[in-house]
């Protein structure tokens, strides 16, 4: 008897986890898990991930629904932008921009959905995050590392796009990733 019991406690078990919709496989992702973020200055800044055609290739024929980003304190503003493919120093044009400052939620995973999906092609796609600070701050949250290609880019006033990496040395990627939909 104990192991008729056994049995229809695994089978639930395994009947649970196997309707539950895998959400993993619809994310755009150069990241893993938030571990800390950078202390910026007082001042504009845009971070973006970089999502070359190898990543966003299997999503072809669907739309960016949604996007994703760790956030640390709030910052004064904060955007989120999405852009279309460049020329390797930086994105291409603007495709969807939304002031999210409201929205924002401090210390936390933030999603929010695009008023109006962005369609992928299988071309470069960036997904920016750009804030303003008021003082120094740790707005934009980022995993330990290693780099992934594209994972870390950095715009502002002083120096342009570049990557972090080529800035400080330091080996992250920013904890910004996109939703695709159907």
């Amino acid at each position: 008897m104990k192991t008729y019991k056994l049995v229809l406690i695994a089978a639930a078990i395994l009947m649970a986890f196997a309707c539950r919709k895998d959400t993993t496989n619809d994310l755009l992702q150069l990241d893993d898990e938030n571990f800390t973020g950078p202390i910026l200055n007082a001042g504009f800044h845009e971070t973006a991930v970089r999502f070359s055609p190898d990543i966003t290739r299997p999503f072809t024929g669907k739309q960016l629904g949604a996007v994703l980003w760790y956030t640390g304190p709030r910052a004064a503003n904060t955007e989120i932008r999405v852009y279309g493919p460049g020329g390797g120093t930086g994105p291409g044009p603007l495709l969807y921009s939304k002031d999210v400052t409201s929205l924002a939620r401090p210390f936390a995973w933030n999603e929010v959905e695009l008023d109006t999906p962005v369609a992928i092609t299988g071309e470069e796609l960036w997904i920016g995050i750009a804030f303003v600070h008021i003082e120094s701050g740790q707005t934009i949250g980022c995993d330990a590392g290693p780099n992934r290609p594209g994972g870390d880019w950095l715009f502002s006033t002083d120096a342009q796009w570049r990557t972090y990496t080529d800035r400080t040395g330091e080996s992250v990627n920013w904890n910004i990733r996109g939703r695709a939909i159907d």
